[in-house]
């Protein structure tokens, strides 16, 4: 009796220790850690070329693995886009020009191609994929010598169509917040038993075609800005090329605003109740 219930004991042990350590490979943990790398914008003054006139982008994330495959991230992102039409070759003739300022908030799950655990040598790298929504707020500038000028403050475009989407007239020009779908890929690594390195490429499809303050047609009355020495710019359009009604900017699509960017992060393990504690036994 006293040996089937040592054995008992044992497997029972064996069980236990084999689940937990199985659960070891798996647990449910947080990671937290800066980030920083280059924005860049696509839009009406660069519709084509990724990374033209990229700037640099910094922030912070929270990441909680759920399992070896699914993880969910928070993180802020403090994004500077600008593009200049003398210095990309779409419509050099306009003039026009725009640097914003983005603070995005944003949401997304990854999904990590292989088994990956930060700390476990031998799941220690996977490629992953990740998507989910953002909100940010913004503000743009135009470039007027070395000073920007917010452009929030002057009607530098005709009135919004009568035929607009609801989401342009709900984050249209007069709007600072914009609404978001962040996407792309990525690879993480696992640097040592506690932090963790990802390398990620990531676009953001926005809801607003004002990130860079043209979308629609030149006005009657141009807005016009005056400098401290008295010095005058037209910041509707700088070269004089057009008439009222002409089109300003492409109204078909929305604006995008994208990073290329590295992670550090520290893993911090969440009590999940998992194992056996074998100083019971």
């Amino acid at each position: 009796m006293y040996r089937k219930l040592r054995y008992l004991l044992i497997l029972s042990c064996l069980a236990i220790f084999a689940q937990a350590n199985a659960q070891f490979d798996d647990p449910k943990t947080l990671e937290i850690g800066p980030h920083a790398g280059m924005g860049y914008y696509m839009g009406d003054l660069n519709p084509t070329l990724p990374f033209a006139q990229a700037q640099l982008q910094y922030g912070g994330l929270v990441r909680f693995n759920y399992d070896n495959r699914w993880t969910f991230r928070f993180d802020y992102s403090r994004v500077t886009v600008t593009a200049d039409d003398t210095k990309l070759s779409w419509r050099p003739e306009r003039g026009l020009n725009f640097t914003s300022k983005i603070n995005d908030f944003s949401l997304v799950a990854e999904f990590n191609f292989l088994e990956y655990y930060t700390g476990n040598p031998k799941k220690n790298v996977s490629p992953y994929i990740f998507g989910g929504i953002s909100v940010f707020q913004y503000t743009v500038f135009a470039n007027v010598g070395d000073r920007l000028v917010d452009l929030s403050d002057y009607a530098t475009e005709g009135p919004e169509p009568a035929d607009a989407k609801w989401y342009d007239k709900m984050f249209g020009k007069t709007s600072p917040i914009g609404v978001s779908i962040p996407f792309g890929m990525g690879v993480k690594f696992s640097v040592s038993r506690h932090m963790a390195a990802t390398v990620e490429w990531r676009m953001q499809k926005t809801f607003t075609d004002y990130l860079d303050d043209v979308a629609t047609v030149y006005p009657e009355n141009h807005a016009v800005y005056t400098a401290e020495d008295g010095t005058t710019y037209d910041l509707t359009d700088p070269t004089g090329n057009y008439l009222a009604g002409q089109q300003r900017g492409n109204s078909t699509f929305n604006d995008w605003f994208g990073m290329a960017r590295v992670s550090l992060t520290w893993k911090f393990n969440l009590p999940d109740g998992r194992g056996c504690n074998l100083s019971k036994f």
